[in-house]
C-alpha cells in the first residue's frame, strides 16, 4: 500500500507545532501551572502589597500564558519565511519502506526504523525523526488519512500514537 500527498506548511501549522512542542512537555505544563499560581497570589495579595509588586507578578504570570505564545507566533512566521523547504510544496510518498520526500529536483528518504514516534496534535500529524526534527503533516493535506495511519501503525507499532478518523 502507498499513500501520496502534498504539503504546504503555513505559518499557522508551524505555530501549532511550536506550541505543542513546548506546552505538552513537563516543563511547559509546570510553567502554565506556575502562571496560574502567580495569578492567584496576585489576586489574593492585591491591595496588601505595593502596586509595583502586583504589576511584577502580573508580568511573571503573563510570561508563559501571553508573551511566549506571541513570541512563538513571530518565530513561526520567521521560520517559514527563512526556510527554503517551506517555500514550495513538499510531496510525500509513504509506503512499507518508509517516507519519500520530494520538492522540485530534490529527493530524500527516511526509513521507518529511523522514526522515533508519530503523534496527532489536533489538525496535524507530527512524525518525529528524533526529539528535534519532525515532519509536520496538516491533516487537511492528507486525502487518504486512514490508509496513512494503517501504514504508520504497521511499521511503527507502539511508537504510533495516531488514530484513524473512523475510530
Amino acid at each position: 500500500m502507498e499513500v501520496s500527498f502534498d504539503v504546504d506548511i503555513e505559518v499557522k501549522d508551524m505555530y501549532k507545532f511550536l506550541l505543542n512542542n513546548i506546552y505538552r512537555k513537563v516543563t511547559g505544563i509546570i510553567w502554565v501551572i506556575f502562571s496560574f499560581v502567580v495569578i492567584g497570589v496576585t489576586v489574593y495579595t492585591w491591595g496588601d502589597v505595593e502596586y509595583a509588586y502586583s504589576a511584577l507578578m502580573i508580568l511573571l504570570a503573563a510570561l508563559y500564558t501571553v508573551i511566549n505564545p506571541v513570541m512563538l507566533y513571530f518565530k513561526a512566521r520567521k521560520q517559514i519565511k527563512r526556510t527554503d523547504a517551506f517555500k514550495n510544496t513538499l510531496h510525500y510518498t509513504v509506503d512499507s519502506e518508509g517516507i519519500k520526500i520530494s520538492q522540485g529536483e530534490a529527493n530524500a528518504e527516511a526509513a521507518w526504523e529511523d522514526m522515533w514516534k508519530a503523534v496527532r496534535y489536533g489538525s496535524q500529524i507530527v512524525l518525529y525523526a528524533n526529539a528535534v526534527n519532525a515532519f509536520i503533516w496538516p491533516v487537511r493535506c492528507i486525502k487518504n488519512y486512514d490508509a496513512l495511519v494503517d501504514i504508520m501503525r504497521e511499521h511503527m507499532g507502539e511508537r504510533c500514537h495516531v488514530r484513524k478518523k473512523t475510530e
